[in-house]
Order: C-alpha cells, then sequence, then structure tokens
C-alpha cells in the first residue's frame, strides 16, 4: 500500500474518521487493530516478525520491571542494616542479572533485523571474492517493513526499562501499539516510549 496510492487515502480518512468519533478509551485500540491491519494488507508475513518483537519485549521488560522493583523494595526495606559494601555487592547482583536479560532482547531482535536485512548483502560480497562456479546462492527472504524503526524503537524502550529510566508497561496491546504502530513506523522517525505513550 504505497503512501501515494488511492487506497492509502481511503485507509487513514477511516482511521481518522474512526479516531475522533470513537470514545477517548477506545482510540488505542482502534489504532492497534488498524495497525496490524495495514501490516497484513501489506504481507501477512511481516506480523510473524512484529510479533516476535512485542511479545520478547514485553516479557523481558516485564522481568525487568520485577527485578527493579524487587531492589529497590530490598534496599529500602534493609537500608539501617546493610552496610556500604553489602549495598553495592548486592546492586551488582542484580545489575548482572538485569544485564543477562537484556542482551537476550537485544541479540533475539537486532538478530531478526540483521537476517532479514543483511544476509545477502553478506553473500553478495563473499561472491565478489569467488570464482563463479563456487558462488553462494542467495537467500530468498522478505524484508518485513519497518524493521528497523521498530526494531531499534523497542531496544530503546527495553534499555529504558533496564536502566530504570521508564517504567515497564504492564498491559501488552498498549506496548504491541507501541511496536506497531503505522503510520510513524513506516517513515519515521524513531520516537521513545514517552514521546508515543503520550498521545
Amino acid at each position: 500500500m504505497l503512501f501515494t496510492s488511492l487506497e492509502f487515502i481511503v485507509f487513514m480518512a477511516v482511521v481518522f474518521l474512526a479516531y475522533y468519533i470513537l470514545p477517548k478509551k477506545c482510540q488505542w485500540p482502534l489504532l492497534l487493530i488498524f495497525s496490524y491491519i495495514f501490516y497484513f494488507i501489506a504481507n501477512p508475513k511481516y506480523l510473524i516478525f512484529i510479533l516476535v518483537t512485542t511479545v520478547s519485549t514485553y516479557l523481558i521488560s516485564m522481568k525487568l520491571e520485577k527485578i527493579n522493583e524487587s531492589m529497590t523494595a530490598y534496599l529500602a526495606k534493609n537500608k539501617e542494616t546493610l552496610s556500604k559494601e553489602d549495598k553495592k555487592a548486592y546492586k551488582g547482583k542484580m545489575k548482572a542479572a538485569k544485564w543477562k536479560w537484556l542482551l537476550i532482547c537485544l541479540f533475539l531482535n537486532i538478530g531478526i533485523l540483521s537476517v532479514t536485512k543483511y544476509t545477502n548483502f553478506v553473500i553478495n560480497n563473499i561472491n565478489n571474492f569467488l570464482q563463479d562456479g563456487a558462488k553462494l546462492q542467495l537467500v530468498d527472504m522478505i524484508i518485513p517493513m519497518g524493521i528497523s524503526f521498530y526494531t531499534f524503537q523497542t531496544m530503546g524502550y527495553i534499555i529504558d526499562v533496564y536502566r530504570g529510566k521508564q517504567k515497564a508497561q504492564k498491559n501488552p496491546f498498549k506496548l504491541a501499539l507501541f511496536v506497531s504502530f503505522f503510520p510513524q513506523l513506516v517513515q519515521g522517525p524513531i520516537s521513545r516510549y514517552d514521546q508515543l505513550s503520550k498521545t
């Protein structure tokens, strides 16, 4: 669906009208539904990639939030009895646990981005050094629409949760809207969670 096509103009007009007709509490679910419809119309296979990013980011952000909350509660409860060295050791232990989960999320999602976008680029560069009979076959692979935008956007979000700068979104569907919001993802820019969550 091209931005200049009649289909896109009609699609946007329907979303725009429905958004302002519906009560405020129904506006974000409407945007989520239409974002997924947009990706489905473009190519149903795109949904697999965006769902993996959404689910993995949600689950790991909740894990990081749980660690952040338990650390804060433990330090507050034991602030009178813990020595400075004990506090430092405990914080180091919790930071290591959070770092592990952050790396899992980063490797998974940046890995998906790298494989889908750069596999054939790497193969082409290798083939430049090979003789004709030894050249590697290019991979027939789709590049999901907006994958760079939503990958870097969600990685920014998960890093903010890791650092304690952002509370994890407990509603998976609201996080799904942040990841999939189609007007922003297909043309950018990459936004932080706190910028989009207020709208």
